[in-house]
């Protein structure tokens, strides 16, 4: 039974990862001061810890870009990937390299009107209308239950997931999310976010 997410759905795939403390700290330094001081309110340290536990865990793939790190996080529920950029000291830490792959979990919202950065793929189950993607490998030392995920990813998702990243990035007016965990389900805007902040 789970305190924060639904429990009349169940993930696939559900990520079965444990959360890092430490791992969650240096992200939460980074945010600006009001989140901040609101970040255990809003997203209290066990909800995401229940996301990585329960949520549904996909494809990611590092996306090649010039001005910082980008990664694609795949939902096979609208059949699309949002875009999540994360600071220079993400990159430096994992060295991480165009293609490489990753680990989203994600979770779901309900609502009507899909995210302005998101789209309904042509498999998409049109249940949901955003997701909340955490990548894995910055939030949890469980690099073994990870690997074993990622093991179980189809080829096809792998590729689906690269190209849908591609296609998203030569768009006009790209869109990109804020990768910290604590900003990660907030749609992108019009305006594309500024990388490497």
């Amino acid at each position: 039974m789970s305190k924060y997410h639904d429990d009349n759905s169940y993930a696939s795939d559900p990520g079965g990862i444990s959360l890092s403390r430490a791992k969650l700290k240096a992200f939460k330094k980074e945010l600006p001061f009001f989140k901040r001081l609101f970040a255990r309110t809003l997203h209290p340290e066990e909800m995401l810890a229940e996301h990585l536990r329960l949520g549904d865990s996909r494809a990611a793939m590092v996306m090649p870009t010039a001005d910082g790190l980008v990664i694609a996080a795949y939902t096979d529920e609208l059949d699309c990937v949002a875009l999540l950029a994360f600071p220079d000291r993400v990159a430096r830490a994992y060295n991480l390299n165009p293609g490489d792959r990753l680990l989203t979990v994600n979770t779901y919202y309900r609502g009507s009107n899909v995210a302005p950065d998101l789209e309904h793929g042509e498999h998409s189950y049109h249940r949901y209308p955003n997701f909340y993607p955490l990548i894995a490998e910055f939030l949890s030392d469980d690099s073994l239950s990870i690997e074993h995920r990622k093991a179980h990813i189809s080829e096809e998702e792998w590729v689906a997931t690269y190209l849908k990243g591609e296609e998203k990035l030569n768009r006009k007016g790209l869109f990109i999310r804020n990768g910290n965990p604590y900003l990660s389900q907030i749609p992108a805007s019009g305006d594309p976010f500024k990388l490497g902040r």
